[in-house]
């Protein structure tokens, strides 16, 4: 969902991304920067330190063509989350109505695998 399978093979690749929506897995912060989800790991009590030093970096640049990179880069990829969003509702439009669905739910919540069945 959240059109994810536009914007996540741009960053950590086609096969990645398959493997992180086929499983689901949960990463940590450390395997996101390894694999090009976050830019920088920061310690937690200088997060917002370094937050507001990144912050300065890019005011001090020029505002015009900052702003114009920034429209660039966003209107293009809002088309394509857009895109990639209304086909992810459909599919799981469908998905919903399976027995699997409705088994993951169920295992979720009585936190147990699930026994899926592709019915």
């Amino acid at each position: 969902g959240f059109g994810l399978s536009a914007t996540l093979a741009p960053l950590v690749g086609q096969q990645r991304s398959l493997e992180l929506l086929y499983t689901g897995r949960r990463i940590n912060g450390v395997t996101a920067h390894e694999i090009g989800l976050a830019d920088r790991l920061v310690p937690l009590d200088s997060l917002r330190a370094e937050a507001h030093a990144f912050a300065a970096e890019i005011a001090a640049s020029a505002p015009l063509a900052v702003a114009s990179i920034r429209q660039t880069m966003r209107g293009d990829l809002a088309q394509q989350v857009r895109v990639a969003t209304e086909r992810e509702k459909t599919e799981q439009g469908w998905l919903r109505q399976t027995d699997d669905w409705k088994e993951g739910v169920t295992a979720m919540a009585e936190r147990r695998p699930p026994n899926f069945r592709a019915e």
